[in-house]
C-alpha cells in the first residue's frame, strides 16, 4: 500500500481522502469490534483514543503524524512492513524531547539573541538588540537549563512550567484549581525542588515569553477610550462622567470605571514568521495552493483576486500579511447573569492553510471588551485600527525563520 499520501499537505487532495479511506478501514480490519483506536492525527499524536468516526474527521483537520508511515499501533506487524511501501523503522524520527521544545520557542522568541550568539563565536558584527529584551531572554535560558530539582534531567523550571500551563489551558482549569494541583505537586518533589508555588508566580517566568495584554481605560458611558490624546484625563471631556469610581480617601489606588484588554497585534503576527513552525506556511498562498478553479481557501475567491490587482505592490510579497476580522457577544455566565454580554474581537491570518486559518491556535484576540458597547464598538476599535493603519502604511521589520 502506497503511503506517499501522509505527505501531502493539500488535505482536500482525493489522494490524501483515499489515504484516509484506506487507513480507516485498514484499523477496522485489525482491530475488529473495537469503537475506539488510537488517534494517529498530529493534534492526538497516537496518545488520545477516539471512535474511528472521530479519527477519520481529526485527519481531515488536523493530517497525520508524516512519520507515522508504519501503523503498528493500529495492528500493522513490523516485522512484514515492506520497505518499498513504508519508511524504515530507523527513519522514523524519535519523539522530540520536551526540554528541547523549550529551548527551541526561546529560539524562536529571541531570534537576534541566538543569532547575536553564533555571531560572536564566529567574530562576527553582532546584531543589536534591545537590552531589556536579551535580560529577558538570559532569565528564560537560566530557567530552562535549571533542574527542576538536583537530579532531574526529564524536566528544567522552564519545561516543567511550560507542560503544566498547557494542561491547564487545554483541560480548563480555573486558577484556583491550578494553585491547589502546583501546591500539591511542590508537596510531593523534594524540598529544594524549583517549581513556583502557585498560578501567579508561574505566570511570572513565562511573561518573558511576551504576547501579553495592556490595560486600558474607557469612558462609562462608552463615549472614549482614555488613550493617547486623552491618556492623562481624569473625566471624560464629552460627558463629564468620572475616569476613576469613587472611593475611600484613605485609598491609594484608583479604580477605574470601566477596562478595555488590548493585545497587540504586531508581536503576534512577528511570532508566526519567527517560529519554524509557521514561516513556510504564512506563504502557501502563493507557493502551495492549488488553482484548480475550486474553492477551498480564501485566496481563491475573486475578492482577493481584486485585492491583488488593486495593490500589486503588496501582492508581489507572498509574506504580506492578509487578515479577517470578527466579533460576537456572549454571556460566560449563562443563567447567572443574563444581562451580562462579553465582546471579543478576533484577527484571522489568512495566509495560512485552510487546515490552520480557522484553528483556535492561530484565531488571535485582539480586544476583550468585557460589557455590551451597544453602538459604540467603534471607540473599543480605535487602537486595533491605530495598529492596523501603522502595519498598512509603515510594516513592521520582523525576523524570517
Amino acid at each position: 500500500m502506497d503511503r506517499r499520501w501522509i505527505q501531502n499537505p493539500n488535505r482536500c487532495a482525493d489522494e490524501y481522502l483515499d489515504g484516509i479511506e484506506d487507513f480507516i478501514e485498514f484499523a477496522r480490519r485489525h482491530n475488529p469490534g473495537a469503537t475506539r483506536i488510537r488517534c494517529p492525527c498530529r493534534r492526538c499524536n497516537n496518545t488520545l483514543w477516539e471512535t474511528i468516526e472521530n479519527v477519520g474527521f481529526h485527519l481531515v483537520r488536523n493530517g497525520m503524524i508524516e512519520t507515522y508511515s508504519i501503523w503498528n499501533l493500529h495492528g500493522e506487524q513490523l516485522e512484514h512492513a515492506s520497505s518499498s511501501n513504508a519508511t524504515r523503522v530507523d527513519n522514523v524520527q524519535p519523539i522530540v524531547d520536551a526540554n528541547d521544545q523549550v529551548m527551541d520557542i526561546i529560539q524562536d522568541v529571541f531570534p537576534f539573541a541566538s543569532t547575536n550568539m553564533n555571531q560572536e563565536e564566529q567574530d562576527a558584527v553582532p546584531t543589536p538588540i534591545d537590552s531589556a529584551e536579551f535580560e529577558q531572554y538570559e532569565k528564560l535560558l537560566k530557567n530552562a537549563n535549571q533542574e527542576l530539582y538536583p537530579g532531574c534531567e526529564s524536566f528544567s523550571v522552564l519545561t516543567a512550567i511550560v507542560e503544566l500551563m498547557h494542561g491547564k489551558i487545554k483541560y480548563r482549569m480555573s486558577n484556583l484549581c491550578f494553585d491547589y494541583f502546583l501546591g500539591v505537586f511542590k508537596r510531593m518533589l523534594s524540598t529544594d525542588n524549583c517549581l513556583p508555588k502557585d498560578h501567579k508566580q508561574a505566570q511570572k517566568v513565562l511573561n518573558g515569553l511576551g504576547l501579553g495584554y495592556e490595560k486600558i481605560h474607557a469612558c462609562k458611558n462608552n463615549c472614549m477610550l482614555f488613550y493617547k490624546e486623552h491618556e492623562s484625563l481624569d473625566t471624560c471631556p464629552i460627558c463629564n462622567e468620572s475616569r476613576f469610581k469613587m472611593t475611600s480617601h484613605n485609598r491609594t489606588t484608583k479604580i477605574p470605571q470601566k477596562i478595555m484588554r488590548y493585545l497587540p497585534l504586531k508581536p503576534r503576527l512577528q511570532r508566526l514568521y519567527m517560529s519554524t513552525h509557521t514561516a513556510t506556511d504564512m506563504r502557501w498562498h502563493k507557493e502551495k495552493r492549488v488553482d484548480d478553479d475550486v474553492m477551498r481557501h480564501p485566496a481563491d475567491g475573486e475578492a482577493w483576486k481584486e485585492f491583488n490587482r488593486t495593490f500589486p505592490e503588496f501582492a508581489a510579497d507572498p509574506r504580506n500579511v492578509r487578515l479577517g476580522l470578527a466579533t460576537d457577544g456572549f454571556n460566560p455566565y449563562g443563567v447567572l447573569n443574563q444581562h451580562h454580554s462579553t465582546w471579543p474581537i478576533f484577527v484571522f491570518p489568512y495566509n495560512l492553510p485552510p487546515w490552520k486559518c480557522m484553528k483556535k491556535e492561530y484565531m488571535m484576540m485582539t480586544v476583550l471588551i468585557t460589557e455590551d458597547p451597544r453602538r459604540s464598538i467603534d471607540v473599543y476599535l480605535r487602537p486595533l485600527v491605530d495598529e492596523l493603519k501603522d502595519l498598512w502604511t509603515n510594516g513592521v521589520r520582523t525576523y524570517d525563520k
